[in-house]
């Protein structure tokens, strides 16, 4: 009766697993600092005359994404490009703010804000093992009531939520 109860428990598990998803080959990645390729100089429409960036924001998504990589401990972080077994060379292409929520005087109430940056992840040999054009993080915020945030704010939750899928595509794409 016992063995057919832990059978039982067995067949009906959950399927978590503790095991790599990457190949055993990989243990280490180098993170080239983002470049921020943004055209802020660029017409994009009638009401909103240029692009918008952010002071130092290519520095601020490479220390975000490092910070990722070492908490989610799959892959160790070198800064010897020689070293590692994965290189991570990205680009930020777009940073946005747009009104999702206005008042009846025209004010805005809420925002969201999105980076979008092409991230390509090369091995050793430099073959290219995944590329993403255009991998999108995002955030919203309100500027008053029970949920508001400051733009600083919202902009740590960008970073978190950009590079938590960045590391999710490296560590999950096998």
């Amino acid at each position: 009766m016992f063995l057919l109860a832990a059978l039982c428990l067995l067949v009906s598990s959950c399927g978590y697993s503790t095991t790599r998803l990457l190949p055993s080959n990989y243990r280490t990645i180098y993170i080239e600092p983002f470049k921020n390729r943004i055209p802020i100089t660029e017409e994009i429409s009638d009401q909103e005359e240029y692009k918008t960036s952010l002071p130092e924001l290519d520095r601020k998504v490479t220390r975000a994404v490092i910070n990722q990589f070492l908490f989610d401990g799959n892959l160790r972080i070198t800064t010897k490009p020689e070293q590692a077994d994965l290189l991570l060379d990205g680009e930020i292409t777009d940073f946005s703010r747009q009104d999702l929520r206005r008042q009846d005087d025209n004010t805005v109430e809420e925002y969201r804000l999105n980076l979008t940056a092409s991230v390509i992840v090369r091995d050793r040999q430099h073959a290219v093992i995944f590329q993403e054009p255009s991998l999108i993080g995002d955030t919203t915020y309100f500027l008053s009531g029970s949920l508001a945030k400051s733009e600083t704010a919202a902009v740590e939750d960008l970073l978190t939520d950009f590079s938590k899928r960045v590391v999710e595509r490296v560590i999950e794409n096998w």
